[in-house]
């Protein structure tokens, strides 16, 4: 066989450790052709011209002839098997277990955060031991997205409402025409929930119903979140806040802030604050049963009693 003359195309470097047998004999055949023609060369223009031949490194060319020289046969290179990650390992049972316990937080309106999911699940000895990162991706898996949270409100208004805010919003234009300072009042309350951005959310749920009938729930409602809660009353006008009109304090009870915002507490509070606003102003405030109580209503009922 004559290679001597042979036209070859640009060389095209591999490692040998990626040859397969066949390549390797093909390596070979070259070296051998060529040495048969040209007993004369010496090995290494024999090397060097191989290489070339068959687009490769010369310590390729090197390893193939030693390792063909040791044994007398040539291998394919060792395949090398990943391990197969944890995610593979768990079954559809630990999955849909999961995928309650993330939807029990979801009933109980509280974010399922990775650090309460990875205590539960420790507590089963019968649920894999989990690490943060490997949870993640098994949420990811089954579904879930860790997204940022949004309200999808739609405004639905009764003709009643409407008549109403027209008749409020022409008030409000009168007294501002009479130079009459507006002070507006409302309460509110502020949770560890309030501060949660991003929950998960299983996004195999379309619906309520899908929901219902798999006995899963549709995620968190809003707001949503437990700690300790803090009450917050306040008056503010066009020049901002009253000073003295902040009232705030600490809830004691985990259920509607109505419970401890009293017509009692209202009132006590609002008596001070008026001291402190404007003469001849007004004060706008929503429809709040403590802030309307009847004061017939105790009369009455010794009435009866009597």
């Amino acid at each position: 066989m004559n290679v001597a003359g042979a036209a070859f195309s640009p060389p095209k470097k591999r490692s040998a450790k990626h040859f397969s047998v066949e390549d390797k004999t093909g390596i070979l055949n070259i070296f051998k052709a060529y040495s048969e023609d040209n007993p004369e060369v010496s090995k290494t223009d024999k090397v060097e011209f191989t290489a070339k031949a068959a687009g490769v490194s010369i310590p390729s060319v090197y390893k193939i002839l030693r390792e063909y020289t040791e044994v007398h046969e040539l291998h394919s290179p060792k395949k090398y098997y990943r391990p197969r990650a944890i995610l593979d390992n768990i079954d559809s049972g630990t999955k849909s277990i999961l995928r309650r316990l993330l939807h029990s937080f979801f009933e109980r309106n509280e974010p399922p955060t990775l650090s309460k999911v990875l205590a539960v699940l420790h507590e089963d000895e019968d649920l894999p031991n989990l690490k943060r990162t490997t949870l993640w991706k098994l949420i990811k898996e089954i579904g879930f997205r860790f997204e940022k949270r949004s309200r999808n409100s739609v405004l639905r208004e009764k003709d009643e409402i409407i008549t109403w805010r027209r008749r409020f919003l022409r008030e409000i234009r009168k007294y501002r025409e009479e130079g009459r300072k507006l002070y507006f009042l409302d309460e509110t309350w502020v949770n560890a929930g309030h501060t949660v951005s991003k929950v998960w959310k299983d996004t195999t749920i379309l619906t309520p119903r899908q929901a219902f009938i798999n006995g899963l729930s549709t995620g968190l409602k809003d707001p949503s979140g437990k700690g300790n809660r803090l009450i917050v009353l306040h008056i503010g006008s066009e020049d901002g806040f009253v000073e003295e009109g902040l009232l705030c304090f600490e809830s004691k009870k985990t259920g509607d802030y109505h419970e401890e915002m009293t017509s009692e507490v209202f009132e006590k509070w609002f008596m001070e604050i008026v001291t402190h606003l404007d003469e001849q102003s007004v004060i706008i405030m929503d429809n709040a049963s403590y802030h309307s109580r009847k004061s017939e209503k105790n009369t009455k009922h010794q009435y009866e009693k009597s």
